[in-house]
């Protein structure tokens, strides 16, 4: 047979506290009663902070909006660059769309005084199906064949003009 402890609740034994008397709370104990439980402290689910579905949508809203306007400011600014044509020595802004081509013998920017696109098979690539040629000024090419001074958009570099695998009727004078 299991013994049971008799034990009275003090309370009972002694006199009654007036109203309004409340128990001291012991300084050992962090301020908590007897009869408070103790929580359970909450088990992370993960090591990083969890971000909810709303808030994650928003910052990357945040986020794509400032990249836009840095494009942007970026766009505005190249588009404002100015650039001379080296053939009438004008000069234009990269946003009004009026510099045509890049000599390659040269490098200068033209909007005029444009000889063409190269036929030798040096200055020509096959890219996805299509022929891209190398583009070149009136001061690049001999000004003396009949294929340069064409306004046809094609030419002779001089590089191309030595060769000996160029048909004939591109080198007539």
């Amino acid at each position: 047979m299991k013994k049971s402890n008799k034990i009275s609740n003090l309370e009972d034994i002694f006199e009654p506290r007036p109203e309004g008397f409340t128990e001291p709370i012991s300084i050992l104990k962090n301020g908590k009663k007897k009869e408070d439980k103790p929580e359970k402290p909450k088990r992370r689910k993960s090591i990083y902070p969890k971000m909810s579905k709303k808030d994650e949508i928003k910052k990357n809203k945040e986020i794509m909006d400032e990249k836009r306007l840095e494009k942007d400011a970026f766009i505005e600014e190249f588009n404002s660059e100015i650039i001379k044509c080296e053939g009438c020595f004008e000069r234009f802004n990269l946003g009004e769309h009026k510099i045509v081509m890049s000599c390659s013998g040269c490098n200068g920017f033209f909007h005029c005084h444009i000889a063409g696109a190269c036929v030798g098979p040096n200055c020509s690539v096959e890219f996805n199906g299509k022929k891209e040629s190398l583009k070149y000024c009136m001061g690049c090419v001999n000004p003396y064949l009949k294929i340069n001074i064409q306004d046809n958009g094609q030419c002779l570099c001089k590089g191309c003009e030595d060769m000996s695998d160029i048909p004939n009727y591109y080198k007539e004078v």
